[in-house]
């Protein structure tokens, strides 16, 4: 669906205004006046606004939704990162859901079905005729990594032989949009594509065989994955031919092949993100809790590499506490870091991280890092207290974890934006600053610590 709203004046497009706007709105905002007039985010157009949500936590998410005329939401909604939308539907207002219900389609089913309101997916089923309600329920039979689930039934079927005159009185006798001409045989199967602007420049007599084309066919069952890597796109081409048992069922749109592919080079890029669930302002108890898990594993292997040096306790003499649980504090620290600096580089990569909204990351990545802190924290001191009899060393390592995992988040978040304003690589460079501060300040919080209340 791609409703778009005619502002006047024309409205402002992507190019280098995201900035300005995000910064417009984030002064507004932070004034202590209220309610503040944000009508003027109608003058951006859709990407803007898609980026612009993406890039503010959910208090201002509230306000700025309400503003936008309700034929834009879906528009809107279609150009966020799908786990964006996601968490942006647990927000909306009961009047919300229902201005969404009234501008629904095919594509907002398809796409988002996974987790819209049940009652909003059987009152779009209910309104629809049989075929259409009956063609939908089998694309959500599909996994929605499969290309089934994705095919446009908006074909036109002809013989080989038929000649355009009649396509085209076919196509204008048809309410329904045509995507696509694809050429079938008298048992179904697939003989060629015909490229629309051919049938229109063409002759009426011409033979539609006269102007048909090879083209790759994928099987209703394919993954998308294995689609995007594989597709040979022609030029001029938006649809390749969909089979079903040996018959053209539909058309699967490249664009839904080139937005795959656009998401994994992202995932590549950020590959040690914490969880493709979350967004760059995810709710602080949700993030924690997602985090946490990776965090819990962690401290499973720091363990492990702290009972190995253990072995050694004979020749490190009276400082064998020490030397083990080192490695504890700095590698929490180091996975707690990359875990900010993964979400820091996700939203770079997307330009949802600027200057303007850098302290609201901060702010929510300190509170994270504060919670899983002090709650591991815990954990490790109890460990520590009991293995090594000693409440004050379980003491020490709790404040050194907290201390690091403090640092670790204020580091991950400002390092990977200040390397960008040095028109460095943060992907490349980031990784390796962030860990030298946390070894460092791990290091020096639990050894300095250490010294200060334990050798005397």
């Amino acid at each position: 669906m791609t409703n778009e709203v005619n502002e006047s004046p024309p409205l402002q497009t992507f190019d280098g205004h995201h900035d300005d706007a995000l910064d417009r709105i984030l002064k507004l905002l932070k004034q202590d006046e209220q309610p503040v007039d944000l009508s003027f985010v109608n003058d951006y157009d859709n990407a803007i606004l898609a980026n612009l949500i993406e890039s503010l936590p959910d208090q201002y998410r509230q306000q700025i939704w309400p503003q936008l005329a309700e034929q834009r939401f879906w528009p809107i909604l279609h150009l966020m990162q799908y786990e964006t939308v996601k968490h942006l539907f647990d927000l909306f207002t009961a009047q919300q859901i229902a201005a969404l219900q009234s501008h629904i389609g095919d594509a907002e089913i398809v796409e988002f079905a996974d987790f819209l309101p049940e009652q909003m997916v059987d009152t779009y089923l209910e309104q629809q005729d049989q075929l259409s309600a009956t063609q939908l329920q089998d694309a959500l039979s599909y996994d929605d990594e499969q290309i089934g689930r994705y095919t446009d039934l908006h074909i036109l079927r002809a013989r080989p032989n038929s000649t355009v005159q009649r396509i085209k009185q076919r196509l204008l006798d048809k309410q329904d949009k045509h995507v696509a001409v694809y050429l079938v045989d008298a048992q179904g199967q697939f003989q060629g594509a015909c490229s629309m602007t051919d049938i229109i420049n063409a002759d009426d007599h011409t033979r539609l065989k006269e102007l048909s084309f090879s083209i790759e066919v994928f099987d209703h069952q394919q993954m998308l994955s294995e689609v995007a890597l594989s597709v040979n796109v022609l030029a001029g081409h938006a649809w390749h031919p969909v089979q079903r048992d040996g018959k053209i069922i539909g058309a699967i749109a490249v664009s839904n092949l080139v937005q795959w592919l656009q998401e994994r080079s992202l995932e590549v890029a950020i590959s040690e993100a914490p969880s493709n669930e979350e967004d760059l302002f995810t709710p602080v108890r949700t993030a924690a809790k997602m985090r946490a898990i990776w965090l819990t594993t962690n401290l499973a292997t720091a363990f492990l590499a702290s009972w190995v040096i253990g072995l050694f306790e004979g020749a490190l003499q009276q400082l064998v506490a020490l030397a083990i649980l080192m490695p504890v504090v700095a590698s929490m620290g180091g996975i707690a870091g990359s875990q900010t600096l993964a979400v820091a580089l996700r939203g770079i990569a997307l330009n949802h991280l600027q200057q303007s909204n850098l302290k609201l990351l901060l702010n929510k990545e300190i509170k994270i890092a504060a919670w899983n802190g002090l709650l591991l924290g815990v954990v490790i001191a109890g460990v520590v207290s009991y293995w090594f009899s000693s409440i004050p060393l379980g003491l020490v390592i709790f404040v050194a974890i907290v201390l690091n995992s403090l640092a670790a988040a204020a580091s991950a978040t400002l390092i990977p934006f200040l390397l960008k304003k040095m028109k460095i690589d943060p992907a490349v460079a980031g990784s390796v600053i962030l860990t030298t501060v946390t070894d460092i300040v791990g290091f020096v919080a639990f050894l300095g610590l250490a010294s200060l209340f334990l050798m005397h």
